[in-house]
């Protein structure tokens, strides 16, 4: 049986095209350069470059400026956001998908407010790398695990003597990778406590409710702090890239991993104060998004299959948009005057 051919990649187009444009301008050169005629073939020659370059350009433009409104969905599309959504009817967790390039999102619950747990961590961290980077804050600065931060829950410092010294760099990955209290807990103090990161939030122009050091999560604010992650992110600073690394290999990515997605996630878990579970995620597909989960499910097998199902739909989704949004972007910039 003869293996079907793959289809030529849009950079060997490219590539042909180019060629064809090169060759267009040896011929014209050699043979037109010098007569009348040679003015018209060049003029038309020009705008048929000029015309390639703006289709490219406003397709570019289309495709990383504009989001793909719901009105122009298929009904292939609009089935597969249902089928996600279908998901919470009736069932104790609320979510919300955010397309980090384009901003586009839906969910359910979007705003109900739930404890946020463990999740705050996160966006203590990250202010502490950000004030890090502007010099504010020595990453290397050396703390100790004195007894008054003896805690239990999850972290792998409990495990170790009182007295034990740390770089505050150290409980920075220890906070993100094994949802460390005890390293949550002298971050905290070093910074000033949590006024200080709610306040820098806050400045940032999201909305953050303190109960206490951990607080109130929404969905809505979950993809905040992941659309910030991921702004981070692509600064390419030591700090940002650490933050993201240390998400992608933190507990519990058992519940958000879907088959060839990396996930770069933060976890919240209260089961003892009333079965809260949460996550929040940046989901690097070719078109990263975000996606937060609020739940009163607690460490069951109805949240795991909830999250991965979420999850692997929202994947689904995600490749389907931009296949859509590309035929659109495709079409709208062929009309150029």
């Amino acid at each position: 049986m003869k293996k079907r051919k793959r289809r030529k990649s849009n950079k060997i187009v490219y590539i042909f095209l180019l060629a064809l444009i090169i060759l267009g301008i040896v011929i014209y050169h050699f043979f037109f350069s010098s007569s009348k005629f040679s003015n018209e073939v060049g003029k038309t020659f020009n705008e048929v470059v000029e015309n390639i370059t703006k289709t490219t350009e406003a397709y570019k433009t289309c495709m990383s400026e504009e989001g793909l409104k719901e009105e122009d969905f298929s009904e292939e599309l609009l089935a597969k956001r249902d089928e996600i959504i279908n998901l919470y009817n009736g069932v104790n967790a609320d979510f919300m998908y955010t397309d980090l390039e384009s901003d586009y999102s839906f969910g359910e619950g979007e705003d109900d407010k739930n404890y946020a747990a463990s999740v705050t961590k996160l966006p203590t961290v990250f202010y502490v790398y950000k004030q890090a980077d502007a010099g504010k804050i020595d990453l290397d600065k050396e703390l100790t695990y004195s007894s008054k931060y003896t805690a239990g829950g999850s972290g792998i410092i409990q495990n170790e003597k009182v007295g034990t010294v740390y770089k505050l760099r150290t409980l920075l990955e220890y906070a993100i990778r094994y949802s460390d209290n005890i390293a949550y807990d002298m971050i905290l103090d070093e910074i000033g406590g949590i006024n200080t990161v709610k306040e820098y939030w806050e400045h940032l122009g999201y909305k953050i409710e303190y109960t206490d050091r951990f607080g109130n999560l929404t969905p809505s604010l979950g993809n905040g702090y992941i659309k910030e992650v991921y702004k981070y992110y692509l600064t390419g600073v030591d700090n940002a890239k650490k933050l993201v690394d240390d998400m992608k290999n933190s507990y519990n990515s058992e519940y958000v991993k879907t088959e060839n997605v990396e996930v770069a996630h933060k976890y919240g878990e209260y089961v003892e104060g009333g079965d809260y579970y949460n996550d929040v995620s940046l989901n690097f597909t070719e078109h990263p998004f975000a996606l937060s989960i609020t739940s009163t499910l607690g460490l069951t097998d109805k949240m795991e299959n909830l999250f991965l199902k979420t999850h692997e739909l929202s994947v689904e989704f995600n490749n389907l948009y931009y296949q859509e949004k590309g035929n659109y972007c495709m079409e709208k910039s062929r009309i150029i005057k």
